[in-house]
């Protein structure tokens, strides 16, 4: 279960589930959590609890329930322990209020804050506290955080305490991952059942800490019945990518025939390195469709790949060039456009009529999604296979909105797009998400800061075109393509230290990259 992602009605869903059809009490899901987390806590610590202060901090709500039983095992573990109840009592109902008594009837020290005066005094234990528990506000919170929360919260993150959040940071959105107003800077996330969708996304994948995921009795069965689209991808099962090379009669076009176009003037290098990525992911052969004017520049940049000119107005391709561009197309296993392209008459034109007239896979990124964006009905008429790879910016001008607004609800919009057009779409970034036309989409888990320099998304153009003509179908291809991307980038890091990554260095090691993994 560690794979899948849930959003906050999911897991209501299997919470409602498990209790109601399989007559799993909630109250025995709220102990499952709390002694999970209790045995978490206990080995980070190696059984050593007895040295330690904590302050467990909780809100009205089941999140505050799950606190309880870890203060009760802490209790009889003999560790000094302090309960925090940032609630009136009587909002404390159902399960929760069920651990909370038995909590008081033990012995417990409990103590009550109300208001943000109160917190004057809790703020001083919580300051001689080793371990602070967040069991404030769980995956419920649809506004901003509110006193006296957001004053606690505040304190805690100020401490030098080890911070140990239960099911997800309180403050984090767990659909979006956008901080409600403040947000918990955990150390430890132990979340229950699954990880949530926001504690995979920024900025809330950067408050969580280590994640770890406990299993709280929610039946298998009703998993497989109701199987969660979202997944992390991570650790993917490269057996198929291997087992095509093992193949002794295998030839070129095994491999597949690979077709890039763009590097209009000035941009010859976006085409360049595209076809480059290509090749070096195994493509069988690659050809670059080029504005006839640069045709020889390209002729120098590249060896292994060829080149095909077609008619152009002062570097730039002409209108002319369309059909017999399609042309070409229709011998190819997979045609990309966009990287160097431009968004000048001619390159449109293109645009527009591989979209009408092209029915094979179809990568379209850089300029090719700025001329689509003059267009987006083409993407309704296309019977291509669409795989579109914006970057925020780009994804903004698709939609027509700033990209702040993308950032701030980059799965929601994401997936609307992928379903309302009936496209793939990899909306690039810090964990960048996959979306597949069928409903099940991908977060992608490699990849790091160093490798934010020009190039990076020509080069994934020509992974994912090279993976794809490759006859993998495009639900493996695509988030493949792009964990493959950032695990060479984690990969260089690790050997070189941390320094920018060039795209041109990404190319250069996809070799390494794929024998280290032959090793695993």
């Amino acid at each position: 279960m560690n794979r899948y992602l849930v959003t906050a009605e999911e897991m209501r869903e299997f919470d409602s589930v498990t209790i109601q059809e399989f007559g799993i009490p909630g109250i025995v899901l709220m102990e499952n959590a709390g002694r999970s987390t209790f045995e978490i806590l206990n080995e980070i610590l190696e059984d050593d609890l007895g040295d330690v202060n904590i302050s467990v901090v909780a809100g009205p709500g089941n999140n505050g329930g799950d606190g309880y039983v870890i203060a009760r095992y802490l209790v009889n573990l003999g560790v000094e322990v302090d309960t925090f109840i940032l609630s009136p009592r009587e909002k404390i109902r159902g399960d929760a209020k069920a651990n909370l008594d038995i909590l008081e009837r033990i012995g417990a020290r409990i103590w009550e804050i109300e208001t943000v005066d109160e917190l004057e005094q809790a703020e001083e234990i919580w300051a001689d506290s080793s371990i602070i528990i967040d069991a404030i506000l769980g995956t419920g919170l649809k506004q901003d955080v509110r006193s006296p929360y957001k004053e606690a919260i505040e304190k805690i993150n100020s401490l030098d305490a080890f911070v140990l959040a239960v099911d997800l940071p309180s403050g984090l959105d767990s659909d979006t991952g956008n901080i409600r107003g403040v947000a918990i800077e955990a150390d430890l996330t132990v979340t229950y059942g699954f990880q949530k969708l926001g504690m995979a996304m920024y900025p809330g994948r950067s408050l969580c800490g280590q994640i770890k995921v406990v299993d709280i009795s929610i039946p298998q069965i009703a998993v497989d019945s109701r199987t969660p689209l979202v997944k992390l991808y991570k650790d993917p099962d490269l057996t198929d990518y291997f087992l095509l090379r093992s193949d002794p009669t295998a030839y070129k076009a095994t491999f597949g025939k690979i077709l890039i176009i763009g590097g209009t003037r000035g941009k010859t290098g976006a085409a360049a390195m595209s076809a480059r990525a290509a090749s070096r992911i195994g493509a069988g052969l690659v050809t670059v469709a080029v504005p006839e004017s640069l045709n020889s520049v390209l002729e120098n940049k590249l060896t292994e790949e060829m080149t095909e000119p077609f008619p152009d107005v002062s570097g730039y391709f002409d209108a002319s060039a369309a059909g017999n561009i399609l042309e070409l197309c229709s011998g190819m296993s997979c045609v990309a456009i966009g990287p160097g392209l431009s968004t000048q008459a001619g390159s449109i034109k293109i645009v527009e009529t591989l979209l009408r007239n092209y029915s094979g896979a179809l990568v379209i990124d850089a300029d090719g999604l700025n001329c689509l964006s003059k267009d987006l009905s083409l993407l309704l008429q296309t019977q291509a296979r669409v795989v579109l790879t914006p970057h925020p910016g780009e994804m903004a001008n698709l939609l027509g909105v700033s990209v702040s607004e993308v950032q701030e609800n980059r799965f929601a919009l994401g997936r609307k797009f992928s379903d309302e057009f009936q496209c793939w779409l990899v909306l690039k970034g810090a964990a960048t998400i996959t979306f597949s036309p069928y409903g099940g989409s991908f977060i992608n888990t490699t990849g790091n800061p160093w490798m934010s320099s020009g190039g990076q998304g020509d080069v994934l153009t020509g992974i994912l075109a090279g993976l794809i003509g490759q006859k993998f179908p495009l639900d493996d291809a695509i988030p493949l393509g792009v964990w493959l991307h950032g695990f060479v980038a984690d990969g260089i890091i690790e050997k070189k230290g941390e320094s920018p990554i060039l795209a041109t260095d990404i190319i250069s090691e996809i070799p390494e990259a794929l024998r280290n993994l032959v090793e695993v």
